[in-house]
């Protein structure tokens, strides 16, 4: 017995010298970000949770729910079993139904093989950015910016070079974002409809980044995933207005104009040479995506027009009610949004500050603008995803309070 312990104890590795774990380049970058502009939302939904009367207007997840006919495509399609491996591009199906439309919409031939279908349009910019960039270079584009690309800009190593645009308007300006663009820019992106200011890129500014981009040889990145979410001025997508996808990615994704944030689908429209380099990164990465859920996703555009104009007109009225009540407040002001879902309200103080107290002091949950860019660093993003009469609480709260403050 006592042998056989020693000869155990002997092969054993003395703790202190065993190898720590590592972590990547990747982890400890992402562990870096500053996550405080979240800190005001995951906060609001733990006092929510707790039973708290929390209105949250923190987060673009629409209220409504997913259309009945969606819903039952998809059961449907789970009857079917249509629950095995798909093609890593995504399924043939949602592809040629997205180039049909795409083709009478453009006026243009688009093929099914220059759509690749992701998990939704955070994925689809994931791919984008890991087939055309890499550690070390950059993109340019301008402030402010939708706060959801850091994390995959930071993962990547990539920098994401934002030029500032002045207020009240902070409309996209071609010409300083290409005077960002140094021997390390591999691209630029646009995103249009934007987040979090609702602003239309219009057709001559894309146009003009398209030429410009063609010339210095630079990937051109269009970021649309509120493409049907206008008001007055309808979009133009940058896909209507290119003679070919040489150089050209658009993005869109289903999680904001049919209210299916939680099933994830998205897609990039691209050159078939691209496409090809997107399937071996969805290959690598996700092996394939839900048959099921491309199934009901094929449904949800092809008989979309009465439930997404329903939507529209819907956040339209509450854009115009949340933009009378911000006239009748002298310390707020804000530009109407041409689409999207936010208001952005300059508050005139630091908005991670204003956010913090504006929760604790009436229990609504706004995102603080500093992560958009230092231009926005006194606004804060107000959702558009409440009803009216929510939305009508939320604001006799907020003047109830800055009437308290004031006194």
């Amino acid at each position: 017995m006592s042998s056989m312990t020693e000869k155990t104890t002997a092969t054993r590795t003395p703790v202190h010298t065993r190898k720590v774990l590592s972590s990547s380049d990747a982890v400890r970058r992402l562990d870096a970000i500053d996550t405080s502009a979240w800190s005001v939302h995951i906060e609001a939904m733990k006092r929510k949770q707790a039973g708290e009367a929390i209105i949250p207007l923190s987060i673009g997840d629409p209220d409504f729910p997913t259309p009945s006919y969606i819903i039952e495509g998809v059961i449907d399609a789970l009857k079917k079993e249509r629950t095995h491996y798909s093609d890593s591009a995504g399924e043939m199906s949602l592809r040629s139904a997205l180039a049909e439309l795409e083709s009478r919409v453009t006026g243009k031939r688009i093929e099914p093989r220059q759509f690749s279908i992701f998990n939704g349009a955070t994925s689809a910019i994931h791919a984008t950015l890991s087939a055309i960039a890499n550690p070390g270079d950059n993109i340019v584009t301008c402030q402010p910016t939708y706060l959801g690309y850091e994390s995959t800009f930071v993962y990547l190593g990539i920098e994401l070079r934002a030029a500032a645009t002045p207020a009240p308007y902070f409309r996209y300006d071609v010409d300083r974002a290409l005077d960002l663009i140094d021997e390390r820019t591999v691209g630029v992106l646009v995103n249009t409809p934007s987040n979090p200011m609702g602003n239309i890129v219009p057709s001559s500014s894309l146009i003009h980044l398209f030429e410009e981009c063609r010339h210095r040889n630079l990937w051109l990145i269009s970021d649309e995933v509120y493409s049907v979410m206008y008001y007055e001025k309808k979009h133009t997508s940058l896909a209507n207005l290119v003679p070919n996808f040489e150089n050209v990615v658009v993005i869109d994704s289903l999680s904001k104009s049919h209210a299916m944030s939680g099933w994830r689908v998205g897609w990039t429209l691209s050159s078939e040479d691209f496409a090809r380099h997107l399937r071996e990164i969805a290959l690598s990465t996700f092996f394939s995506g839900c048959p099921f859920i491309q199934d009901a996703a094929k449904l949800a555009l092809l008989h979309d027009a009465h439930a997404v104009e329903r939507m529209r007109n819907e956040y339209r009225a509450r854009r115009d009610y949340t933009m009378n009540r911000i006239a009748e407040i002298p310390q707020f002001s804000a530009v109407s949004p041409e689409a999207g879902m936010f208001v952005m309200i300059d508050v005139h103080e630091p908005s991670d500050q204003f956010a913090r107290r504006l929760l604790d002091g009436t229990g609504v949950s706004v995102v603080p603008g500093t992560p958009s860019g230092e231009v926005t660093r006194r606004y804060v993003r107000m959702s558009l995803t409440q009803p009216i009469p929510v939305l009508t609480e939320a604001w006799d709260r907020i003047q109830a309070w800055l009437e308290r403050e004031s006194a």
